[in-house]
């Protein structure tokens, strides 16, 4: 039985999902990984029982020189990053599973996808949600015709304290530059699941966004410890804590301990988009961090011309409205237990798959994530010029907004 050899280029907390799996499997092995942060590379040996003996690699350019039979590469470093690394990976025959968004603007996704039709590369784009048995299972309902023709969508991501702080602390999340903002870094997973669940191509956005909560407060200090609102705030650190964290999965540096509202940042944390589709349907969605509780994180609601569909991915829940008969039908849904509501070792092993077939190419690749990232910078372009934005696309493949 063949083993196959994989390389890890970034080791944070997307890296653990995969490498959680590859670490079970008896055909895949772990071949070497690289970070420049030391403790990044400890925490994914440990969270992820790889031998001690794994080699590391401060600079992803080693790992490739020093491995060069390896059968596939996961790269899961900062958006920015992205670009040189799955080229580099192309350039070596590889499979790349490569985390979502797919790069921080729309020139790199296209020098992206140009390398990728040159060298004949294969990719698997980070959109794990495509995995779950949530979101298949509406995407199996739609397609058995049980609501008809799909007329609308009202889709919202709604993050928690955690996922919030995340995303207003990391060194790079922060900012638009490193990150592309919030809303490709967060939400490029629910455009392209827009695009699968309604089947067809976005022609125009519409959207609307601000920074309305996180925004500085000359009222609170800097850093969290010794807060007048430490015992209110959700997003109170205290030294302890972190001191705890920086030895986990999820290490942000000195960033942690610093005020969510007064830390530097230019990423939004709410905004809203319309979209208008190629098949006639229509779609909302509203991204808005600062959300917990029952009803926060994915919700969706589906109106076709024989009934609707609606569900929230955290409770696992879907319900099914019959218009003919007015039943409804509620639908629990059962996962594994891994991380994305079951969607997560899914995904992963999606990877084994490229690696044992060379001619498979899974339905999210790096066309995939170009459409659903495109669909956040027009979104933002649509926020920054207040104005629809149209979609026109070429024949080579990619998209202007005009």
């Amino acid at each position: 039985m063949k083993t196959y050899q994989i390389g890890f280029i970034g080791c944070g907390a997307r890296s653990i999902a995969y490498a959680t799996f590859y670490a079970e499997a008896d055909d895949i092995q772990v071949a070497g990984i690289s970070d420049p942060m030391p403790r990044q590379r400890t925490v994914l040996k440990r969270e992820c029982s790889l031998p001690v003996d794994t080699p590391e690699y401060d600079d992803w350019r080693d790992l490739l020189d020093a491995h060069p039979a390896l059968d596939g590469v996961v790269i899961s470093s900062p958006t920015q990053y992205h670009v040189e690394q799955a080229i580099a990976c192309f350039e070596r025959g590889l499979p790349v599973a490569l985390e979502k968004p797919l790069a921080v603007n729309k020139a790199e996704c296209e020098r992206l996808l140009d390398a990728q039709r040159t060298l004949n590369g294969r990719s698997l784009i980070g959109f794990v949600l495509r995995s779950t048995p949530y979101f298949s299972r509406i995407q199996q309902l739609i397609a058995e015709g049980r609501v008809g023709r799909v007329l609308s969508v009202q889709a919202d991501e709604l993050p928690g304290w955690f996922v919030t702080s995340v995303m207003c602390r990391s060194p790079w999340r922060r900012y638009a530059a490193s990150s592309g903002g919030s809303m490709l870094e967060k939400s490029c997973h629910d455009m392209d699941m827009l695009n699968w669940l309604i089947g067809s191509k976005p022609v125009a956005i519409h959207s609307f966004g601000n920074r309305l909560l996180f925004n500085a407060n000359p009222e609170l200090p800097d850093t969290c410890p010794g807060c007048r609102v430490a015992d209110t705030c959700k997003y109170y650190q205290s030294p302890s804590v972190t001191h705890e964290k920086g030895e986990g999965i999820y290490a942000f540096q000195r960033e942690e301990l610093r005020c969510i509202y007064n830390i530097d940042k230019d990423v939004m944390d709410t905004q809203c988009v319309s979209l208008e589709y190629e098949n006639g349907a229509i779609a909302n969605f509203m991204l808005n961090f600062h959300s917990s509780g029952k009803r926060s994180g994915r919700n969706i609601h589906i109106i076709g011309t024989k009934g609707r569909i609606w569900g929230n991915m955290e409770l696992n829940e879907i319900g099914v409205f019959d218009d003919q008969t007015e039943q409804v039908e509620e639908i629990s849904i059962a996962t594994d237990g891994t991380g994305h509501g079951g969607g997560d070792k899914k995904h992963a092993l999606i990877l084994k798959q490229m690696m044992a077939e060379p001619s498979y190419r899974p339905g999210q690749e790096a066309k995939s994530g170009y459409l659903s990232a495109v669909m956040c910078f027009a979104a933002d372009l649509s926020v920054a010029e207040r104005r629809r934005i149209a979609f026109r696309y070429r024949d080579d493949g990619y998209i202007d907004l005009v």
